[in-house]
């Protein structure tokens, strides 16, 4: 009876974070790991990511951003979900932030993340960036479950990590188009980056990433 409420505890805190669990969840809820590898051979488990599992009967609904998701949860796998959405040691950040968002045309290289302290990630397709994540709501918000930069952080963090100009103006004309930032607003972003491409502020340098991307905004929106 222990073990099946056990698992009924484990099916119940999937539910809440992606579908998945990680082992040191099912640890702490009396599930050892040697029970997690004979489910996961017998098929009643699927492996989402070293240390994460799911339940197979469930994966007909599976996350969009399973993968993504199970990464984010290794990272620290003892840990409250709701504490880390609440704050957040780490946010996805870069191209899969764009991505999660449907901003521009970006295909992600991966899962990018961005935090204040050293991000110790297990797979190289994991691009980490040592920086503040700045203000709820501001630099990031929380999308599908999971933290998120902002659109407007995107934009920043694109141009500051010198993607090419037409990606970045795809990203930019559609952030504009949907009214999720003014011109002004989008150029406040890019200020600091606009002497990099010989331009006199971030306005006209928004402006020579949306003509790159075939997609020119009007002067003033």
């Amino acid at each position: 009876m222990a073990a099946v409420e056990a698992w009924g505890r484990l099916h119940d805190l999937a539910a809440g974070q992606f579908g998945l669990f990680t082992a040191a969840q099912a640890r702490q809820h009396g599930v050892a790991r040697y029970e997690l590898a004979r489910r996961a051979d017998s098929g009643e488990l699927f492996r989402a990511h070293h240390g994460v599992y799911g339940f197979t009967e469930d994966s007909a609904g599976m996350f969009a951003f399973e993968d993504w998701a199970a990464q984010w949860l290794a990272l620290r796998p003892e840990a409250d979900v709701e504490r880390r959405r609440a704050d957040p040691d780490c946010v996805i950040s870069h191209d899969s932030a764009a991505v999660i968002r449907e901003l521009g045309t970006i295909v992600a290289r991966g899962l990018f993340l961005t935090g204040p302290r050293r991000i110790n990630a297990r797979s190289v397709r994991v691009h980490a960036y040592r920086r503040e994540i700045g203000q709820r709501g501001v630099d990031w918000d929380i999308v599908e479950g999971l933290p998120v930069a902002t659109p407007g952080r995107i934009i920043a963090d694109l141009a500051r990590d010198d993607l090419d100009g037409a990606h970045q103006g795809t990203v930019i004309a559609d952030v504009v188009d949907e009214g999720l930032l003014t011109l002004d607003e989008v150029g406040a972003r890019l200020d600091p980056f606009a002497h990099r491409w010989g331009e006199p502020d971030g306005v006209a340098l928004a402006h020579r990433f949306t003509s790159a991307a075939g997609r020119p905004l009007r002067a003033s929106v």
